[in-house]
């Protein structure tokens, strides 16, 4: 018996509605195979036919988006934390910017590692779209050292954040929209986290 393929969802930073919709998915091709088994083949040809399409429009829906070249991205990441290494009084803003800092690091030092002169050059737009938060891809991508992330692929160094006003805990991809509309952190969980992001901004600085 040939050994199954790897699943590894973790890494995707689903949300909880794409997450229902591939259970959905797994207990109609379940309910077919234990009912209906000959119909199963058809069944996974009309969902391929259907991430085809999906792909396709992914791949054509950036066309609104500024692209930026592996310079501006450099210039950006120097900017962003030359703004926040003069402020004294550290804010929401300065934080904000660090996390801004980090991406447009990310994204320079991948584009110049692969020979592309902008983010209009990507081939996988999940980098440069609603994903380009989501920092486990970039960790995987780039090859942070685990002495920052953790080992792949747990990544079990990187923290999460609770908001002040209920304990959620959320990623630290979300950080951003936190920051960017002033809703209160933790406060020893915003620590850390503004210190695990200037210690990739240093990893960055190295790596430019």
């Amino acid at each position: 018996m040939s050994d199954l393929p790897e699943i590894n969802l973790s890494d995707l930073n689903l949300d909880q509605t794409t997450l229902k919709a591939i259970e959905k998915l797994v207990n109609s091709i379940e309910d077919l195979l234990n009912n209906k088994p000959d119909d199963v083949s058809r069944f996974l040809y009309k969902v391929n036919e259907e991430v085809r399409k999906l792909k396709y429009q992914k791949g054509t829906s950036d066309t609104n988006l500024i692209h930026a070249s592996t310079r501006d991205l450099k210039k950006a990441f120097y900017a962003h934390r030359g703004i926040v290494t003069v402020e004294k009084n550290k804010s929401i803003s300065c934080y904000l910017l660090t996390f801004y800092a980090v991406e447009c690091g990310f994204k320079s030092i991948w584009l110049k590692r692969n020979q592309l002169t902008g983010t209009d050059k990507i081939q996988d737009k999940t980098l440069i779209t609603k994903d380009g938060h989501n920092f486990r891809t970039w960790f995987k991508e780039l090859g942070l050292p685990a002495t920052i992330v953790g080992k792949y692929p747990d990544f079990s160094k990187i923290p999460y954040f609770r908001l002040a006003r209920d304990q959620s805990s959320w990623d630290v991809g979300k950080a951003h929209q936190a920051w960017r509309y002033g809703v209160e952190m933790d406060i020893d969980d915003e620590k850390l986290l503004v210190e695990w992001l200037n210690s990739i901004c240093n990893w960055i600085k190295e790596a430019l």
